[in-house]
Order: C-alpha cells, then structure tokens, then sequence
C-alpha cells in the first residue's frame, strides 16, 4: 500500500512503507476528525481497482503545520493505493486501518450511482434512461 499525497500549491509527494503507515494513522486520528463538516469518506471515491482518494480542504488540520509559516490555507488530496483486488476489499481493510466512511453513502464501495425518478425514488432498472416509476 501507499498515499500519494497532491498538495494544492501542486507539490505531489509519495509515501510508502513505514511513512506512508504513519501518515495514514496521523490522517485517520488526527487530520480527518479536524476537519470542518468531515462526516466520513465517501465510498464513491474508489476508482473501481481498490485505489481511494480523498481531499481535505485545509492542511492546517495537521498539528505539525505550522498555520503562520504557511500563511493561507491550502487543501490536499490524498490517493491511497491498495493490494486489493476490488473496491469492496480495498473499502474492509480501510475501514479495518480505522478510515472512517459514511454510512449510506451511495452503497457499497464500486456500486455505480443510481438515477432517481419522480418522488426521488431510486429506479436500478433504468441503466442510464430516464425512466419513470
């Protein structure tokens, strides 16, 4: 596994081994429950190989960063790279590494979104037409 991390200033850094279990720990116990609003990662954020990303809007969340060094705040995104096979493997063994997901968050992970028909109700049956219900 690595994190691949895309800064907003457009420094891009990966980290492997030992660093990158480090800076999943510090972003899953530290950056992700500071952030503003964070409700849990979206499952519809896997890429459909069992790769995950997810942006955070201020890295400011990091107590290592300094926010007056910095001077305005800047985002992140983070690509976690897996071993495993599907999107519902990749989803487990993040969740077992303490990467909290929204429940009912669009289904499980590498489900496609599903259309809504009238009254909002979901039609599975439609494949990409828009059928009424």
């Amino acid at each position: 596994m690595m994190a691949m991390v895309h800064r907003s200033d457009h420094n891009v850094h990966l980290i492997t081994k030992s660093m990158m279990y480090s800076f999943l720990d510090r972003l899953v116990n530290l950056g992700l429950p500071r952030t503003r609003d964070f409700q849990g990662g979206t499952p519809n954020s896997f890429n459909q190989q069992g790769n995950y990303s997810i942006g955070i809007s201020d890295q400011t969340v990091f107590p290592e960063i300094n926010f007056d060094a910095v001077g305005q705040p800047r985002g992140m995104d983070v690509s976690i790279t897996t071993t495993a096979n599907s999107d519902q493997e990749a989803q487990r063994l993040l969740s077992l590494m303490g990467m909290p997901f929204r429940e009912g968050g669009g289904g499980a992970a590498g489900q496609h979104r599903k259309k809504k028909s009238k009254a909002g109700r979901i039609d599975s049956k439609s494949k990409g037409r828009n059928r009424r219900l």
